[in-house]
C-alpha cells in the first residue's frame, strides 16, 4: 500500500475530474502536488485546503525530484515539456481517463454515463449511499465536483465516465446507469450514430452478471436499453423515468412531491424541479439500491437487518427515498453562490443546448417570477458551430443575455477563422434584438451586467468556460453606482 511518501503529480489539477481525483489520492495517503495555469478555478480554494501545492505552468523544472506517478488531464498533448520530462525519467505516466481505467480495476466498479446529467446523478447517489447507510457503504467515488468528505471504503467504486475519445471502453464495469445519449463532442464524433456506437460498446463491454439502469425519458437512452435487452441477456437492465413501465415510474403530485409506481403510497421530495433534474435524483435512487444489492452481504449496510427479504427492492426504496429530501446540490450545477443588492448571483456548468434547457426550465421554477441574466461562455468552437441553431434556440429564452468568446479550450479545436460565438451573436440578434450583448471581454461583460441587472433579478454564469468569478464583480460595480 502506498503511503504519504509517495508521490503523485497531477498535470492539469484544477480540472473538475482531476482536481477530485487529486483530493482522493491525498485523503488515501499519497504525497499530491500538481501545475495548471495561472487562471483561478473553482477548485482553488479546496485544493489550498487541502494544502495541495498548485504550481503555475507546465515546464519540467516543476516537476519533483521524488515524484512517482505523473497524471495528466487529456485536455493537454503529451507533448507538454513536464510530461516529456516525466517520459524520460521513465515515471509511472497516466492520462486522467487510463487512471480512472486503472481504478476501475482494483475493485467491483460502477459509473455514471451520458452525454448530460453525470455528475448530478455520481453527486446525488454519493449522497444517498452515505446517508441512507450511515457511511457503512465501502464505496468511494470520483466525479467532475469536489466532495467534502470522501465515502467509507474501497471495496466498489462510483466514477463518472465520459463518452469522449471513446474514454468510457477502457472501463472496468459491473453496472453503469446511462442519463442520455444526444450529439456532442464534434470535435471526435461525426454524428449521432457515431456516438450511439460508442454508447453500444460501453454496453458490450460490461461484465456478465452485471447491470443496466436507463432514463426512459431521454430518446437516447431508451434506444440504448433496448440494445442491451436484445444483446446482453446476461446482464439486468433496469428503466427509470415518467415514462419508464416498470418499478421506478415516476408520477408528479405536486409541486416538487412525487411518487413511483412500486410504492405509489409513499410520496417523496426531490430538491430540484425541472423535470430532466428529477430524472437524475431518481435514477441516482435506483443506482444506489442496485449497488447495495450487488455486494455480496447488503444486509451490512442497512440499520434494520430484517428489511432485506423478498420484498427488498420496495423496502430498500422506502429507505433511501427519504434522503432525496436533504439533498444540498454540488458546486458547479445550477449553484446559488450570492445574494447582492436584491439580485441572485449563480453559476452552472451547462454547456450544451440540452443542458441549457434544463437549467433554465429550474431557474424558472426554482426562482418564480424573477428576471433571468445569463452570461454564457462556450465551449469548444466545434461544439458551437455544430450546434449554433440549437444555442441560439435555447439562449433566447433568457431575459438578457450576454455572449463571451468561445472559451480558450486546450482542446485548440479552433480555427484561424472568425469565432463561432459572433455567428451565435448574429442570429440571437434577429431573434431577441436589444435583449443580447457581445462581450470581448471579462471587463465588458462585467459593466454590461452592472448596468442591465436590477433588484429581483438573477445573474448566472454559465457554460463550461471559466466565468464564474464575474459574479462578485458584476456585485461589486453594482455597488459602486450607489
Amino acid at each position: 500500500m502506498r503511503t504519504r511518501r509517495t508521490q503523485v503529480f497531477l498535470v492539469g489539477i484544477k480540472g473538475t475530474g482531476m482536481s477530485s481525483l487529486a483530493l482522493l489520492l491525498w485523503r488515501w495517503g499519497f504525497s499530491v502536488s500538481g501545475c495548471d495555469t495561472a487562471e483561478v478555478f473553482s477548485s482553488d480554494v479546496a485544493l489550498k485546503d487541502a494544502g495541495i501545492s498548485v504550481f503555475e505552468g507546465f515546464e519540467a523544472s516543476l516537476l519533483p525530484v521524488d515524484t512517482g506517478e505523473v497524471i495528466y488531464s487529456s485536455a493537454y498533448s503529451d507533448t507538454l515539456p513536464i510530461l516529456q520530462e516525466a517520459r524520460e525519467r521513465s515515471l509511472s505516466l497516466y492520462s486522467y481517463p487510463h487512471y480512472i481505467a486503472h481504478l476501475s480495476k482494483q475493485q467491483d466498479s460502477y459509473a455514471v454515463a451520458g452525454t448530460h446529467g453525470k455528475t448530478t446523478t455520481c453527486s446525488v447517489a454519493t449522497h444517498l449511499l452515505k446517508q441512507a447507510c450511515n457511511g457503512r457503504f465501502p464505496f468511494y467515488a470520483i466525479y467532475g465536483a469536489p466532495q467534502k468528505e470522501i465515502a467509507g471504503g474501497r471495496e466498489c467504486a462510483l466514477f463518472e465516465a465520459c463518452e469522449y475519445q471513446d474514454h468510457f471502453h477502457s472501463y472496468s464495469l459491473r453496472g453503469v446507469l446511462i442519463t442520455s445519449v444526444e450529439y456532442d463532442h464534434p470535435d471526435y464524433f461525426s454524428s449521432k450514430e457515431h456516438v450511439m456506437r460508442s454508447f453500444e460498446t460501453l454496453v458490450d463491454n460490461l461484465q456478465s452478471g452485471g447491470f443496466l439502469i436507463f432514463c426512459s425519458d431521454d430518446p437516447g437512452a431508451r434506444a440504448l436499453g433496448s440494445y442491451a435487452e436484445q444483446t446482453r441477456e446476461d446482464v439486468s437492465v433496469l428503466s427509470y423515468g415518467f415514462l419508464s413501465d416498470g418499478p421506478f415510474r415516476i408520477k408528479q403530485i405536486i409541486g416538487n412531491r412525487y411518487t413511483l409506481s412500486l410504492l405509489e403510497d409513499l410520496p417523496f421530495t426531490v430538491t430540484s424541479h425541472a423535470r430532466a433534474l428529477v430524472d437524475d435524483h431518481v435514477g441516482a435512487l435506483v443506482l444506489s439500491l442496485a449497488m447495495v444489492l450487488d455486494r455480496p452481504e447488503p444486509k451490512l449496510y442497512v440499520e434494520n437487518k430484517g428489511l432485506i427479504t423478498d420484498e427488498v427492492i420496495p423496502t430498500l426504496t422506502s429507505l433511501f427515498l427519504p434522503h432525496l429530501a436533504s439533498y444540498q446540490g454540488c458546486k458547479g450545477r445550477t449553484e446559488e453562490l450570492f445574494r447582492d443588492g436584491g439580485v441572485i448571483y449563480l453559476d452552472d456548468y451547462a454547456h450544451h443546448p440540452s443542458e441549457i434547457k434544463t437549467s433554465l426550465e429550474e431557474l424558472r421554477l426554482r426562482y418564480p417570477g424573477y428576471p433571468l441574466l445569463v452570461i454564457f461562455s462556450a465551449h469548444t468552437a466545434s461544439r458551437t458551430t455544430a450546434l449554433l441553431e440549437q444555442f441560439a434556440d435555447v439562449l433566447a429564452q433568457s431575459d438578457q443575455l450576454i455572449l463571451q468568446n468561445t472559451y480558450a479550450s486546450a482542446r485548440n479545436d479552433g480555427s484561424e477563422r472568425e469565432d463561432p460565438v459572433l455567428m451565435l451573436f448574429s442570429l440571437l440578434r434577429k431573434s431577441v434584438g436589444d435583449g443580447v450583448a457581445y462581450a470581448p471581454s471579462d471587463e465588458a461583460a462585467m459593466e454590461i451586467a452592472a448596468a442591465w441587472l436590477q433588484e429581483r433579478w438573477l445573474c448566472i454564469t454559465m457554460g463550461a468556460g471559466n466565468n464564474r468569478s464575474l459574479g462578485p464583480k458584476i456585485a461589486e460595480i453594482r455597488r459602486s453606482y450607489q
